[in-house]
């Protein structure tokens, strides 16, 4: 993608609000947004941007807490700030990649602009949208029972590290998706409501309720050898950040979301023999452990296969959580590598960031075993047959 093609997709429409104003007085704003774009406002603090905050990040701040009296820089993502100096598709995708925003902010001689992440992937589109969804899909599929309560899916979603689970009848086959927003829209907001005495969410659900009953539906899926341009003309039109990939009985075999193509996008910018590693924090800071020491693992584990996997990102997600045990917190890890060999993934947790870590980088060893045991298989059939069947 050419700079010139960034710089047309950077747009001022969008709403700018105080992080010391309270959550319940900026709803009425998320009327203004338009739905093709972003569920997402810009947050000022004395006069200086300082972040976005998401449309699920104000109804889980009101379901959470009192929204009269938290301020919106409470729940605000500190994203960082991309000077138009240094734009580049890279830095776009990495600054997605890392905020998990609807949108990028840019700086331009004082002012602001932000890219939309629609926008942006129709962008490079024309760039990867001849790749396959089995070379960019996550195949570890997370789902529940359509019969199963809001408060199972809570509590996989919390057990996995996503916000999102396929939701899949008797016969397995993928008949919704729920998020953590939809419980927290249905569930959480309402009986939050009914607390603070509005009457209206006194007859409310509870977490025992069936997934069915709050899922979103039908499903948006794909097949596997489908093109990524199809995938992504699905989620603009449909407005949705991820699509179910399902076989031809409609069971569930992976999902693509826009972080899947955004990941994939990075990597095909990876010179030939190169490997590259991004580091995304989530409730951590990179000065509470060594990070230096942390990549020198992590590239000390990819020379054991660099005669297996020549190019490759590799994305370790680090998020940590409240629980302690013996000062360490318990921290989640999910490491997907992107490579020239195709995509693995793997996830874990553990109390701190080393042994989590370490933890996970040995799942991720096993999946990429498995792989090379699978082509070495292939390669031994293939030698046989040409050894029987020569003439």
């Amino acid at each position: 993608m050419e700079r010139e093609a960034l710089m047309e997709i950077i747009r001022s429409d969008f709403e700018i609000v105080n992080g010391d104003e309270t959550v319940s007085k900026i709803f009425p704003l998320l009327d203004k947004l338009d739905p093709d774009r972003a569920s997402a406002l810009v947050v000022r603090e004395n006069e200086k941007i300082i972040g976005v905050i998401r449309e699920r990040d104000l109804v889980r701040g009101s379901a959470l807490t009192n929204p009269h009296e938290t301020k919106v820089k409470t729940f605000t993502i500190r994203t960082g700030i991309i000077d138009i100096s240094d734009l580049s598709p890279e830095k776009v995708a990495r600054r997605f990649i890392e905020d998990s925003t609807p949108f990028v902010i840019v700086k331009k001689d004082g002012d602001y602009g932000v890219i939309y992440i629609n926008d942006f992937i129709i962008t490079i589109k024309d760039e990867i949208g001849n790749l396959k969804v089995r070379e960019v899909m996550n195949p570890d599929v997370i789902a529940v029972n359509a019969h199963a309560t809001a408060g199972r899916a809570l509590s996989l979603m919390r057990t996995h590290g996503v916000d999102r689970l396929v939701v899949v009848d008797d016969r397995h086959r993928a008949v919704g998706v729920i998020t953590g927003k939809d419980i927290v829209d249905r569930i959480l907001a309402p009986r939050k409501r009914a607390r603070m005495g509005d009457s209206k969410g006194e007859k409310e659900k509870t977490l025992a309720i069936m997934v069915e009953s709050i899922m979103s539906y039908p499903v948006v899926s794909c097949e596997r050898n489908e093109r990524i341009s199809d995938v992504i003309d699905q989620m603009v039109e449909h407005r949705i950040s991820g699509v179910v990939v399902v076989d031809q009985s409609g069971v569930p075999e992976g999902i693509v979301t826009k972080k899947d193509i955004l990941e994939r996008y990075l990597a095909e910018m990876v010179p030939a023999g190169e490997i590259k590693i991004e580091v995304i924090l989530k409730n951590i800071e990179d000065e509470d452990f060594d990070m230096e020491e942390l990549r020198n693992d992590v590239e000390k584990f990819m020379r054991k296969f660099r005669n297996f996997i020549e190019d490759a990102v590799v994305f370790l997600y680090i998020k940590q959580h409240k629980e302690r045990f013996r000062s360490l917190p318990l921290i989640h890890v999910r490491i997907k590598l992107s490579s020239d060999r195709g995509t693995y993934f793997a996830t874990g947790e553990g109390w701190g960031v080393e042994f989590a870590v370490h933890a996970t980088l040995k799942k991720l060893e096993r999946e990429i075993l498995k792989e090379k045991e699978m082509l070495s298989d292939s390669k031994m059939v293939k030698r046989f047959y040409e050894e029987v069947f020569e003439f």
